[in-house]
């Protein structure tokens, strides 16, 4: 067996701040026991965080609504006319004029033991659906612009090829996804957890500090929380004691490891047993070696005048390893996220300005001490966030030299049910393409596969099935997507040879 690694314990400690992570809202004076204190500060900072979370069940399936769409602007076809010319291309390939936008749109719906997808593709105004609905014994598929009606395949018959079975991965995809805890579940999981660690938490001091982040100054309490000793080993303890009796845990790492087996069945999948025997080590190997330097772990939580958690510092014997602050002075924020000693592997430094909850800085990220790349995230809003929504758009110019003259802009709107999601990209400002991917999603999913699907098991049906497909509206859509002629007559000829060999 070997000791608790470095790398191991810091990935513990960065998961436990994403868990605590939050902003508390308390109206109490600061008149508390610091232990007390902290303690109803955490309390607040979780029940928060749950209650802007919004989720629901994925028991019974979902059914989510999907778009990305892809737009080339007049510049943009400039550019890709002067670079694919200069490689060579010929022009109906490098002249992309005729191309305005590819769409795809269409809804995914997840049951037990079944899913059915139905998509829409589309170049310029030309469309074309592809619908299908597949359990683990068939996949019915269909084009409705060449047959109204569904074939039916074995599902089996799909991964042939690749050695998979598809009708296994529906079967482990769907009961993995059927797994996933639902809000009252992981409300009491996030609270079973939290009430095990506050437990232990009663090491509690209390001070003043000035702390700096990106430059600006802020006034704060300081609460300094101690695990040392044989508490921080009963910590441990009690948390890895949890985690291995935990049946939430269980049901979906079980589930989610048939998902990978069906995947890649020969692969050294992360498995349910490799789970237990990983918390098993770690327990023996405190019996035997305790927590050596980590017997020494110690939290500054910094508090603003409205009570509020603005910040953490995670600390191994005194040395920093993980932080997080934001720092206001007036309408002026700091902000900084380290990861590693004196954030040695990682870090995000910036600054800006705030307009009551909406923050606009700049920002720089740091990896190994050598600055990576600068970006600035416009808009974020810190209200809307509190209630569950993601709204901010972030820029940045690559920092390679060879993509100097590009900028990006990603904008971000969503929560955990409905996201938006803008790419734009544009060259000295004039913007080149645009790239949209929206999804929305719904509980509760029912998926009934067809039943007058025609069998490919059934030779004379299924040959009539191919003779009466018609590719005639295949070349009628590929005619109004509007490209060269001369590449429309290359993808109409072979469609007009698929037609040939299929009627034959």
């Amino acid at each position: 067996m070997k000791k608790i690694t470095l790398t191991g314990a810091l990935a513990a400690l960065m998961a436990s701040a994403m868990l605590l992570a939050g902003c508390g809202n308390s109206s109490k004076a600061n008149k508390m026991e610091p232990a007390e204190y902290y303690s109803y500060i955490e309390n607040k900072a979780v029940d928060e965080g749950l209650k802007s979370s919004k989720s629901f069940s994925f028991e019974e399936g979902f059914s989510a609504d999907f778009g990305l769409k892809f737009a080339l602007l007049k510049e943009g076809k400039a550019l890709a006319k002067t670079y694919m010319g200069a490689m060579g291309g010929a022009d109906g390939v490098s002249d992309l004029d005729w191309l305005n936008n590819i769409d795809l749109t269409g809804n995914l719906s997840v049951n037990k033991g079944a899913l059915a997808a139905n998509m829409t593709g589309s170049v310029n105004s030309a469309k074309i659906n592809l619908d299908a609905v597949m359990d683990e014994n068939s996949a019915c598929l269909r084009v409705p612009e060449l047959n109204k009606d569904y074939v039916s395949l074995p599902a089996a018959f799909l991964g042939a090829n690749s050695g998979l079975n598809v009708g296994e991965i529906i079967k482990a995809y769907t009961e993995y996804i059927t797994s996933i805890p639902n809000y009252e579940e992981i409300v009491s999981e996030v609270n079973k957890y939290k009430d095990t660690y506050l437990k232990y938490a009663t090491d509690v001091t209390k001070s003043t500090s000035n702390l700096t982040r990106g430059g600006k100054s802020q006034e704060l309490t300081v609460l300094t929380v101690n695990f040392e000793g044989e508490n921080a080993e009963n910590l441990v303890k009690d948390i890895l004691t949890l985690a291995k009796s935990d049946e939430c845990f269980k049901r979906v790492i079980s589930a989610f490891e048939n998902y990978q087996k069906a995947l890649a069945p020969y692969s050294d999948a992360f498995t349910y047993s490799k789970f237990e025997e990983a918390i098993d080590d770690l327990l023996d190997d405190m019996e035997e070696f305790g927590l050596g330097e980590f017997s020494n772990i110690k939290m500054d939580v910094f508090v603003n005048s409205k009570d509020e958690i603005c910040g953490r510092t995670f600390k191994l014997s005194d040395n920093e390893m993980a932080s997080y602050a934001v720092t206001k002075d007036g309408k002026d924020f700091g902000f900084e996220l380290s990861a590693g000693p004196d954030g040695s592997i990682a870090s995000i430094k910036g600054n800006g300005k705030c307009k009551g909850d909406v923050y606009t800085g700049d920002y720089t990220l740091s990896v190994q001490g050598k600055d990576v790349q600068k970006f600035t995230i416009e808009n974020f809003d810190a209200k809307a966030l509190k209630k569950g929504l993601v709204k901010a758009t972030v820029k940045f110019t690559p920092e390679n030299a060879a993509m100097s003259a590009y900028q990006f802009a990603v904008d971000f709107n969503g929560d955990s049910t409905s996201q938006k999601y803008g790419v734009t990209v544009a060259q000295d400002s004039k913007k080149l393409a645009t790239l949209e991917y929206s999804t929305k999603i719904a509980k509760n999913s029912k998926v009934k596969m067809p039943s007058d699907a025609v069998s490919i098991e059934d030779g004379e049906a299924f040959q009539k099935y191919t003779k009466s497909l018609k590719f005639d509206n295949l070349n009628s859509i590929i005619k109004k997507i509007g490209m060269p002629k001369e590449l429309e007559g290359q993808l109409t000829g072979a469609v007009d040879g698929l037609a040939k060999s299929f009627a034959e």
